[in-house]
């Protein structure tokens, strides 16, 4: 089979220059044939930027960066580990009660970061291998299908045309909005506080056995874990309590908000005594934020193929497992291999291929992004085995729930189901088309 002829490369416009808008780009330079498309990133902000802490890549995701070269980039950015995924620990006096291990010992391992950087070993790399065209100050605000086409309209009342356009631009897309009006954000029950520490300033010696620590108390759960590396190595802070709606005035999803450090104060004051240093360390304003949920997706791809969603544009989730960026990450992937495929094949139309990338990906994602939402319940002991039952009844319960809980995240063999699924395409195509089955076609 060749190669698609085309006078021009194949236009493709990622809306969105986050983790999830330059990852995706990175997979589709990396599995397209070379010249065969050309990339242009809109952001919508003045400047190619993170905003937030800390996040964990799992080796589902780190793998796959290994796989286009920024596996030792990843290494060098993220927080020292010690073979400890989190070691769990009471609320009120830190007494251990389990710990999840991690094998960190070989070059492809999990990964916690600092969000800016690893935002710039994406827009490096970028630059570097010319992936794509970036602009700066392009908002969306909606898109239509013309004939051959994808016509997208900026808030500057701007336009510009794509063969395909993935929305990467997050849980306020405006494209998500556009194609899932009836999707709407439905408060979660749970605010969180976050906040940067460095390593300078913490208590010595540290009273427990790792830095990657989880005090889980009823209905409230925190947590600590290192980011960045060497001179920069920082402890990222995150606190989560379930607060009632009323309670919250206009407090917004929104990773730019901030409060008093006082009001963490009062939401974990119970907490034990190192756990209180922490607080006190932290600055007079934190972040805090709503944490906002949504229903799973009916569907990730539109227009004959020629809108599809990825990241939080196309799964939000809650954060309590750790597993969304890791999730967008497996988008850009799928994504890749699905336009790779279809540019060098003379056969198939790009809807089917990108459903192929929504058959792969939806399914999985939606477990993750139920699980997310029930390890907020089990990390607060609310989840349903739970009910009626003491917080020191619950222990057990947590203790024999949490060790295996993210395997299936972690240990996910995404290139297999790929290629499971791209076979059976394949081979309804040839089927279709009259040639029968059988043949190879792996890359």
């Amino acid at each position: 089979m060749g190669l698609k002829t085309s006078k021009r490369p194949f236009n493709i416009a990622i809306i969105g220059g986050g983790i999830a808008g330059l990852t995706t780009a990175l997979f589709l330079h990396h599995f397209c044939p070379p010249g065969s498309i050309e990339i242009n990133i809109y952001e919508q902000a003045e400047q190619y930027r993170e905003i937030g802490a800390g996040i964990n890549l799992g080796v589902n995701a780190t793998k796959l960066l290994h796989h286009i070269g920024l596996g030792d980039k990843i290494n060098a950015i993220a927080g020292s580990k010690d073979g400890v995924f989190f070691t769990l620990r009471r609320w009120d006096n830190s007494e251990e009660i389990t710990t999840i291990y991690s094998n960190d010992s070989g070059k492809i391992r999990q990964a916690a970061v600092s969000r800016a950087e690893l935002l710039q070993v994406l827009l490096d790399a970028i630059k570097e291998r010319k992936a794509a065209t970036l602009h700066t100050k392009k908002k969306c605000r909606s898109v239509t299908k013309t004939k051959s086409a994808i016509k997208i309209t900026f808030t500057d009342n701007t336009t510009a045309t794509s063969s395909l356009l993935i929305a990467a631009d997050g849980i306020h897309s405006p494209i998500r909005n556009q194609y899932l009006p009836h999707n709407p954000p439905l408060y979660s029950g749970k605010i969180v506080y976050r906040g940067l520490l460095p390593f300078s300033a913490l208590p010595t010696p540290w009273p427990i056995q790792s830095h990657h620590v989880m005090w889980i108390g009823p209905n409230k759960h925190l947590l600590v874990y290192p980011i960045s590396h060497g001179e920069t190595q920082t402890l990222n802070f995150v606190a989560c309590i379930t607060t009632p709606e009323e309670s919250l005035g206009d407090l917004k999803e929104s990773w730019s908000a901030t409060c008093p450090r006082a009001e963490l104060e009062r939401d974990f004051g119970d907490c034990d005594g190192i756990v209180q240093e922490l607080i006190r360390l932290l600055p007079e304003e934190v972040s805090k934020w709503k944490i906002n949920d949504r229903e799973a997706a009916e569907g990730w791809v539109f227009e004959q193929g020629r809108v599809v969603l990825v990241g939080d544009a196309g799964h939000p989730m809650v954060p309590h497992q750790s597993a969304g960026a890791g999730q967008a990450v497996e988008d850009g992937f799928v994504v890749g291999r699905a336009m790779g495929e279809f540019l060098r094949r003379e056969d198939g139309k790009l809807e089917e291929w990108m459903g192929v990338y929504e058959r792969v990906r939806m399914p999985r994602a939606n477990k993750v992004q139920e699980t997310s939402r029930g390890a907020g319940y089990l990390y607060q002991m609310q989840a349903e085995s739970m009910k009626g039952m003491s917080y020191d009844e619950s222990v057990p319960i947590l203790r024999d729930t949490v060790q295996e809980r993210m395997k299936w995240i972690w240990e996910e063999e995404l290139e297999r189901v790929f290629e499971e699924e791209r076979g059976r395409l394949v081979r309804k195509v040839e089927v279709e088309e009259g040639r029968g089955g059988g043949g190879c076609f792996c890359m």
